[in-house]
């Protein structure tokens, strides 16, 4: 990673930390996760009501209305509930302005004093409210812009794509398809940023606004939604390979067929907790790789002791280090694969690797 960008854990405990203070403008190429911070962030600060505002569909009406004071015969603005705050409201705001560099010029000047000063025409947030935002990179050709005198509001800062194995914790807890997280595993470069590569390299998996590779290309975003299409191969049949072609670009839905075929040959979950002792070890990396995250995946207590067998028959070490980190990594199943005596001596022998 790039010394002057940061990733998104980074990022989430930077705006938890200063967010009251600082206004933090994150930056990156499409799909990274950069707008999921703010589920995180409302997990974290539970205290807060999250407001996600898409800079992109607000006109002038859309922030606040003029309300006439017929006594007085003067008129204040009433911000859009949207914002979260009104009469009488006293609960911080937790605000994201996704997509700020592409906020049109009126909006964007509305929406100054909410960056710097924490008000919404003259209606001040909430004591201890938080706002960040998000947007492309100049250099992504999708609209973006930042004049020098907004960015001074704000501290500007890029965010790194996630590493393979950083979505790869992400995806274990997420129900991504395990072809999809074996893709992950074989070809990390494919969360790799466009702005990182050295002269001449070529990447035939990612967004590259310089090499014209804009339309479909893989990100953490489109291989999700990958994934929702791969659960269901069975049911779309051929019209799988254009739809994910559509999705990740075609470099990558022709390296997910070849895994989706090498699926259809390695035992089955009910094989392996059936006959551990017995069942067909897998032949290859990439069938290590898809054995690890099928197991990992719908391992439960009452199986643990068969996979635990079968995994302990392997001649391959990462792929059993992958099953053991996956297990571990997972909030939802690592105390009961803490309980298992088996992993528990895996974890032992694994030692620093671990």
């Amino acid at each position: 990673m790039n010394n002057l960008t940061i990733n998104l854990a980074q990022a989430t405990t930077l705006i938890e930390t200063c967010g009251n203070t600082n206004t933090f403008m994150l930056r990156g190429a499409p799909g990274v996760g950069k707008s999921s911070i703010l589920k995180e962030l409302s997990q974290r600060l539970p205290d807060y009501l999250p407001c996600y505002i898409d800079c992109t569909q607000l006109d002038l009406s859309d922030l606040a209305m003029p309300v006439v004071d017929r006594e007085r015969m003067v008129t204040q603005f009433a911000p859009n509930a949207r914002f979260g705050v009104g009469a009488g409201c006293t609960q911080p705001v937790l605000i994201m302005l996704d997509e700020l560099t592409k906020a049109g010029k009126s909006v964007l000047n509305m929406l100054l004093p909410v960056i710097l000063e924490r008000r919404l025409g003259d209606v001040n947030l909430p004591v201890g409210s938080i706002v960040f935002a998000t947007g492309n990179l100049d250099s992504d050709g999708v609209g973006d812009a930042l004049y020098g005198h907004i960015s001074n509001r704000m501290s500007v800062i890029r965010v790194a794509n996630p590493t393979a194995d950083e979505w790869l914790q992400w995806a274990e807890v997420n129900d991504v398809a395990p072809e999809v997280r074996a893709f992950a595993k074989q070809f990390p470069n494919a969360f790799d940023c466009y702005v990182d590569l050295e002269d001449g390299d070529t990447n035939p998996y990612i967004f590259n606004p310089r090499k014209g590779q804009t339309k479909a290309f893989c990100s953490p975003r489109s291989l999700e939604k990958a994934s929702h299409m791969i659960k269901h191969r069975d049911r779309l049949g051929d019209a799988l390979l254009p739809a994910l072609a559509g999705t990740i670009g075609e470099s990558a839905a022709r390296d997910m067929e070849a895994l989706l075929h090498l699926a259809d040959q390695i035992p089955s979950f009910e094989a392996v907790t059936k006959a551990p002792s017995t069942t067909k070890i897998p032949d290859g990396v990439g069938a290590y790789f898809l054995m690890a995250f099928q197991l990992s995946g719908r391992v439960k207590e009452d199986t643990l002791d068969a996979v635990m067998q079968y995994v302990n028959r392997w001649d391959n070490f990462e792929a059993v280090t992958l099953f053991v980190t996956a297990l571990a990594t997972n909030k939802s199943k690592v105390g009961m694969a803490c309980r298992n005596r088996a992993f528990t001596l895996r974890c032992s022998e694994l030692g620093r690797f671990f």
